[in-house]
């Protein structure tokens, strides 16, 4: 029979141990240990989603705005009229989209640390209260074995209550705090990851492998052998060569 590896103590653990270890001296179930049981979370998954969420956002940061660049190159270079200024626009929309959405990576890695370093703050707080409190309760346990035990049991019973009161509190807020930070993702995915605005979706929705994209209407696109010659289909339509260094012709 192979023996289970046990992964490490989660740091809430020791809390929790504590403060079974109150109800044992009391004799009072204390409310709060059910919620602070429910409030365990890994800690190590919320630092590795933090890092996870700023990689995403780097990603988006160098590689779209080296491929726009590389195509606006590539447009300047071989592009044969103004259309060119459309397609422009379309590409500072999409790199404009794509920092929006870096923008909501980042501001989601922002959340998660935040809600990491509130739970650490929330493990400390409780793991020393209940050390303070189990400590405080065995002084007063071993009270009951003098004289003073009535009045030792009676401390114990107000120590328990007033604990329970304290833990209930501070479970209430971070509850509170975690709401309220879910409620603010919530409100990140849906005005922004959607991208309704960006990518037309359901019956609107482009099948881009079916696309073809029809040149003849647009005369721009055509070959013509002489830059001066007017393209066919264009009244008052003026070329514009590119500038090119060349000699004068002769006479002219």
């Amino acid at each position: 029979m192979m023996a289970k590896h046990a992964g490490p103590p989660h740091p809430m653990e020791g809390a929790l141990n504590n403060l079974r270890r109150v109800q044992l001296l009391t004799g009072v179930p204390l409310l709060a240990f059910g919620a602070i049981e429910v409030l365990q979370a890994d800690h190590a998954a919320i630092v590795r989603a933090v890092n996870n969420w700023h990689a995403l956002a780097r990603e988006l940061d160098g590689g779209p705005k080296r491929l726009i660049a590389n195509i606006n190159d590539q447009l300047r270079a071989a592009w044969k009229a103004e259309d060119e200024r459309a397609v422009e626009e379309v590409l500072a929309s999409f790199q404009e989209k794509t920092e929006s959405l870096r923008g909501v990576f980042n501001d989601v890695a922002g959340c998660l640390d935040e809600v990491g370093s509130a739970y650490r703050n929330f493990i400390w707080t409780v793991t020393a209260f209940s050390a303070a409190l189990v400590t405080a309760a065995l002084a007063a346990a071993a009270l009951t074995f003098t004289p003073a035990g009535p009045q030792a049991r009676v401390y114990l019973r107000l120590l328990a209550a007033a604990a329970d009161k304290s833990l209930l509190a501070w479970a209430g807020v971070m509850t509170s705090y975690l709401g309220a930070v879910s409620y603010t993702l919530f409100n990140l995915w849906r005005r922004d990851l959607y991208l309704d605005n960006f990518a037309p979706t359901g019956s609107s929705a482009v099948d881009f492998k079916q696309v073809r994209i029809d040149v003849g209407r647009y005369p721009t696109f055509d070959e013509f052998p002489n830059d001066q010659e007017m393209l066919k289909g264009t009244s008052g339509f003026n070329w514009i060569a590119p500038k090119q260094d060349k000699p004068t012709k002769y006479g002219q």
